[in-house]
């Protein structure tokens, strides 16, 4: 062993501890004025029904990895949010049974995956326009498609 190698092992080690360090606060922190919700009857079966739209996601052969999801209360100001890149969605409780329910679960799938941020003109990701957009299931499922090709280009 060198001193050189040494140096490069405690780089890499150090990185890989920072990155997992800068995840691992992320876990459990909420944006936009949400407090996660403590887990309960209630907020598992909320938790449930966004955990069936990503079983969907794979039984529909669209390989994406595993995916924390937290339930934040109705006093967020967004109806979802996903930490770019990172796996990490939250759900706003008050939005969980909105009629385009899958379409708001594909959006921050690909924010949360593929580190996608909004796409000006696009309507599954165009964020500010999202509910003006109206967007349907098939359209949506099309353009997470499109996302996820992307992602694997």
């Amino acid at each position: 062993i060198t001193f050189q190698t040494i140096i490069i092992t405690n780089i890499k080690t150090h990185t890989i501890m920072k990155n997992q360090m800068r995840t691992r606060t992320l876990k459990n922190k909420t944006a936009r004025g949400g407090k996660m919700l403590k887990m309960d009857d209630n907020v598992y079966a909320l938790r449930r029904k966004v955990m069936d739209e990503l079983y969907n996601i794979k039984r529909r052969g669209y390989n994406i990895p595993r995916i924390e999801v937290r339930i934040v209360s109705e006093n967020t100001d967004a109806c979802a949010y996903a930490y770019l890149g990172k796996n990490i969605i939250h759900f706003n409780k008050k939005y969980i049974n909105v009629k385009r329910f899958t379409q708001v679960v594909l959006h921050e799938i690909v924010h949360a995956t593929f580190g996608i941020g909004e796409v000006v003109g696009c309507r599954l990701m165009h964020c500010t326009e999202f509910w003006k957009n109206d967007c349907s299931e098939s359209e949506a499922w099309e353009l997470f498609d499109k996302y996820y090709q992307e992602s694997k280009a």
